[in-house]
């Protein structure tokens, strides 16, 4: 009897690294296939299922395992498909480019009439290059293009062409779908078209794979009172985190792991203003090309690593890549220049800049950054402007010169010594008094920094 598991593993190692990168070419595991086979609700026996990339067949074979009798699969790969056919004779399989090709072609060469109740799997995601997508459609490409120009963009829309009115989607795809700007077009139409039934969010789980990725399972059609079930995986299984009300979503989808979680967003956005109301000057990327430019290695907390603190100038430079491990990294930039690896925002005098610069450092802000913007992505993310201008900021008179005081501290004393901890501590209890949060708050929002951020940033390790 064939081992499947290990024979597809063997199967996928056979193919090129760099082949399956540029393809875009990431096989599904057993076990992972097996908890989403299982998180589907198949209505019957006779239902129509199809894995339109299914790769060596994982898919289609737990299908077929589970008792399902119309079961059909679909690759561009005529050696993977020969596997298949091996594996599960009863299975329907063709080997065609299920993505190029529009849903009327798929039905011609399958022989059948009726759309599909379920179409599952793992479509390759890779940024569309002029040969991963041949197609002569060119209002289906310019969607593509619009919603996010990635094969896998091109994939979930070709799935939403083969399925029946009340069918449903399940599909491994790119964790960052969920709050990357290019993809908001796309986003939106989902949010008003289809029912969210669930987000598994399954972390870095592919190796050689850049990004995290999501389980998202969608049903046609949308009910008004859908809610969205926020799952993780956890012990090998997918653990219920939270459920929200699809309705609280317009474009960007938050991974809310708790209550807490939503009620501090809720009081994030309802309570106080952004960044963006008060930070009227330049945000975005560095461009210097000079030698001497300022790059995001010469950034460290509150200051710069081999030169005094700036007096002068109206900018603050952030290392433009952020990690759940460090947080914001970012300093009083004065009138230096920077170079691309920084992020730049400027407001009209030192003074507020080190105001700024007191409240992105604190845990609170991180947090919201961490939680609210990356979606608990543990991977290293870009600083970008619109995620900056999103912060819930407030200048606070009472508090404004402490907080000056103890940024000066910050940028002055020995860095990461006792001393300088202690006022760093101060900096976040000043932080959440400006915010007026509440002892619980402040717990939950400290407990959620200690599981992420590296020891180094807590003065006890």
């Amino acid at each position: 009897m064939i081992n499947f598991d290990k024979e597809s593993q063997y199967y996928e190692k056979s193919l090129d690294l760099n082949y399956k990168k540029s393809n875009g070419i990431f096989y599904t595991d057993f076990n992972l296939a097996q908890l989403i086979i299982n998180e589907i609700n198949f209505r019957h026996s006779d239902v129509k299922v199809i894995d339109p990339c299914c790769g060596t067949g994982v898919f289609v074979k737990l299908a077929i395992d589970k008792g399902l009798n119309n079961v059909y699969g679909i690759d561009l790969d005529k050696k993977a498909v020969s596997f298949v056919k091996k594996i599960c004779p009863t299975a329907n399989l063709i080997s065609m480019d299920s993505i190029s090709c529009d849903f009327k072609q798929i039905m011609k060469r399958f022989k059948i009439k009726e759309k599909f109740d379920y179409v599952i799997g793992n479509p390759p995601y890779v940024p569309l290059t002029s040969t991963s997508l041949v197609t002569k459609e060119y209002l289906f490409l310019r969607q593509v293009k619009n919603y996010g120009d990635n094969l896998y963009v091109a994939a979930l829309l070709r799935a939403k062409e083969m399925l029946n009115d009340n069918g449903i989607i399940s599909y491994i795809i790119p964790k960052n779908f969920l709050h990357v700007n290019s993809y908001s077009f796309f986003r939106r139409e989902i949010l008003r078209d289809f029912s969210i039934l669930s987000i598994v969010d399954i972390g870095k789980y592919f190796k050689n794979v850049r990004g995290e990725q999501i389980v998202l399972t969608l049903q046609k059609n949308r009910n008004a009172d859908n809610t969205i079930k926020i799952k993780k995986l956890k012990n090998n299984k997918f653990e219920l985190l939270t459920e929200i009300r699809q309705d609280f979503y317009t474009d960007k989808i938050i991974l809310f792991e708790s209550k807490e979680d939503v009620e501090i967003y809720k009081k994030f956005n309802k309570a106080y203003t952004t960044l963006n109301d008060y930070v009227k000057g330049y945000v975005g990327r560095g461009h210097s090309k000079l030698d001497n430019a300022i790059c995001g290695k010469d950034i460290r907390k509150f200051g710069l690593k081999s030169l005094p603190p700036q007096t002068q100038g109206s900018q603050i430079f952030i290392q433009n890549i952020y990690s759940a491990e460090a947080g914001i990294i970012a300093c009083f930039g004065g009138q230096l220049q920077a170079n691309e690896t920084v992020t730049i925002f400027t407001d009209g005098d030192p003074t507020m800049c080190r105001y700024v610069l007191g409240l992105i450092h604190s845990k609170l802000i991180n947090f919201y950054l961490l939680k609210y913007c990356y979606n608990n992505s543990l991977l290293t993310m870009h600083v970008d402007a619109r995620y900056l201008r999103s912060i819930p900021f407030i200048v606070d008179n009472d508090n404004f010169n402490v907080v000056l005081e103890y940024v000066n501290k910050l940028e002055t004393l020995d860095y990461m010594s006792a001393e300088w901890f202690e006022y760093y501590n101060l900096l976040n209890k000043i932080v959440y008094r400006i915010y007026n949060l509440t002892e619980q708050e402040i717990n939950f929002i400290d407990n959620t920094i200690k599981k992420t951020q590296s020891k180094k940033w807590d003065k006890n390790g």
